[in-house]
Formats: structure tokens, C-alpha cells, sequence
């Protein structure tokens, strides 16, 4: 344990305010106050008074802070994570990354001299998949790897058997998110399986949610699909215990929280194998995974999900076991580690 408590500023987005899912910031702020005094910033949804917030709090508080903890991004929010690192290193403030965006490789591409500029300043850079660890140990930085944390008390795990086609979708209506993969999966499945029932959650984010809906429209899908709003993680884990498979097929992805939260309940996975879901998920182990945009390869998982009573028994438990690799139980020493050097 720390021998006194350190004083950690945590910058990131705190969307519960504005979203009914909690971010990896608030997840983690409640856990390690447990052993350091923690405040953490920003809930204000507007990006700029977003940001003139963050420069304010480190002014008030980041200075008379031990360490500095960063959220890294890999959309605009990276400017964010790149001023307050270089304020940091300005004001001789150790600071810590921690690397949350799953196209950072790609920005690593577009801001290869910003990234390295805070990269080496850094007192450490965590990644929370071996995906991101990875990458940018191959490009020289030395990366820590402490995975994403769940809360296991919250999620009962059901093994699902006889398999019914009840299909949960929870990613939310994005372009990252490729909802409309989805859609036609269940369209191809629905040839052979008209009773398939999916049901799509969240949000919509950039107009995709219009578009989802027209394409169920145009494919007649009325009577299989139904789209519901946004749930709070309580509200949809009571509700997954009425299905059987989640589907989940981002185009880009680091290690989305909720695809531990369906392997701790039981749920049967199928996956886009694009980012970091490959060093997450290993196929026909623990979960199915399919390439980017086949729709087809997506319906014929299903179909064997059904068909193969012995490979969703084991897919089950073995997801189960691995999503208890992200309790905080596990994890906890390893940020008492860092946040002790």
C-alpha cells in the first residue's frame, strides 16, 4: 500500500452526466480514492468550455498535485490530452497517459510529433489493451499494461442453453459502430430463422440512428428488429437476461468494457476482429470473430451459435473466466504499483 496518500488530478470526459453509461474515468476515480486522494475533471459536455475547465482545474489543482493522470483520445479530444501534458511537463508536474482511443495508431500516423513530444515526457503511459501496448512499444515507448476493470458483484452470469436467436445489440448508432452490419446479419439469418429477435440500444451520435431505421424499413425487418433508447448499465444488464447473443461490429476498437460485460454474464459473443478485439477475444474460444463489414460471416456465426450446443457451452464459460481477469481485485495492485514509483 502507498505509504501516504498521493494527490491525483484525473483528467478525462465524464459522460454519465449527459450519457446513462459511465465513462473509464468514473469507473476507475471511486477505486483508487480507496488509497489516494483523487479529484478528476471534466462532466461539461461542451468541448471548449470543456477544455478551459481542465486548464483552470490545473491551475487550482493540478499543481498542488503528487501526479497527473491524462486520458488520451485518438479524435479531437487528443488536443486535450496533448495541451495538458505539455502544461505538465511546462510546470515540472510528473504526468501519467493513459491511452483510451482505439484509432491511435492512426493518429499516431496524422501527430507523430506531438504524440512523441508528451510520450517522452511522460512518467508512464498505460495502455488497457495489448493492442495499443503493442503498437507503440514497436515505435520505442515503454508501455504499461493495465486492463479496463469491471465490477463482477454486478454482473450474475446465466448460461444460456437451449440457445434461442435473441439478439442483443448495445454498441449505440454510430459510424464506428457499424450498426447497420448488424442489421443486415440478422437480414441474411432471418432467410433460414424468421422468429431471429434483435434488439438494438443507444443513442444516436452522428445520424446513423435515421439511416439504421430506413435500412430496417427497406429490408422488412419491422417484426425482428426493435430499437430502444439508451439504457443505464443496471437497466440493460437486467434486461440481457431475456437473450442469448450480443452481436458487436466496430469498424475501429481498443477494449470496449462492454464486451467484458457480456462475457461476465454469460452472453454469447460475436465480434468484428478489427483493433484490439483480436487481443481481447480469441475465436471459437471464448467468442466468435468475423472480419469488418460481413455481414454474411456475422449471420453464419449465428446460425452456428445455434446449430452447436457443445461450442456455445464452452465459449460461455471460458468468456466468463477471462472477464474475471478484469476484476478490480486483479487489478488494484498494479495501480498501487504505478502510482508508488
Amino acid at each position: 500500500m502507498l505509504k501516504t496518500k498521493h494527490k491525483v488530478i484525473y483528467f478525462g470526459n465524464k459522460i454519465s452526466t449527459y450519457r446513462k453509461s459511465n465513462s473509464a474515468i468514473e469507473t476507475l476515480e471511486p477505486l483508487l480514492a480507496d488509497f489516494c486522494e483523487i479529484k478528476s475533471y471534466s462532466n461539461i459536455k461542451n468541448k471548449y468550455l470543456r477544455i478551459t475547465e481542465m486548464i483552470f482545474r490545473f491551475f487550482t489543482n493540478g499543481l498542488k498535485s503528487d501526479v497527473i493522470l491524462i486520458d488520451v483520445f485518438s479524435t479531437a479530444n487528443f488536443y486535450f490530452a496533448y495541451l495538458l501534458a505539455i502544461l505538465s511537463f511546462i510546470f515540472r508536474k510528473p504526468y501519467i497517459l493513459v491511452l483510451r482511443g482505439g484509432n491511435l495508431p492512426n493518429r499516431y500516423k496524422n501527430s507523430k510529433k506531438q504524440i512523441h513530444r508528451i510520450f517522452t515526457n511522460a512518467r508512464d503511459i498505460i495502455a488497457p489493451s495489448n493492442y495499443l501496448k503493442n503498437f507503440f512499444e514497436d515505435k520505442g515507448y515503454n508501455i504499461t499494461y493495465i486492463p479496463n476493470i469491471i465490477d463482477l458483484a454486478l454482473y450474475d452470469f446465466k448460461m444460456r442453453a437451449p440457445i434461442q436467436p435473441k439478439i442483443l445489440y448495445i454498441r449505440g448508432f454510430g459510424k464506428i459502430y457499424n450498426p447497420q452490419m448488424t442489421i443486415r446479419a440478422v437480414k441474411v439469418f432471418s432467410e433460414s430463422c424468421p422468429n431471429v429477435k434483435l434488439v438494438m440500444l443507444g443513442s444516436d451520435i452522428d445520424g446513423t440512428l435515421a439511416e439504421s431505421k430506413k435500412l430496417i424499413k427497406e429490408l422488412r425487418l419491422e417484426k425482428n428488429i426493435e430499437i430502444l433508447g439508451k439504457m443505464a448499465r443496471d437497466e440493460w444488464v437486467t434486461f440481457s437476461k431475456n437473450f442469448d447473443i450480443m452481436l458487436s461490429n466496430p469498424v475501429i476498437d481498443n477494449t470496449p468494457v462492454s464486451i467484458i460485460e457480456g462475457m461476465a454474464l454469460g452472453l454469447l459473443i460475436i465480434s468484428t476482429d478489427v483493433g484490439g478485439i483480436p487481443y481481447l477475444l480469441c475465436d471459437k474460444e471464448d467468442a466468435l470473430l468475423v472480419p469488418s463489414n460481413s455481414y454474411v460471416k456475422m449471420a453464419e456465426a449465428i446460425k452456428e451459435l445455434m446449430e452447436n450446443p457443445d461450442l456455445c457451452s464452452r465459449l460461455q464459460t471460458n468468456a466468463r473466466k477471462k472477464a474475471e481477469t478484469f476484476s478490480w481485485k486483479n487489478i488494484k495492485p498494479e495501480w498501487i504499483k504505478i502510482l508508488n514509483r
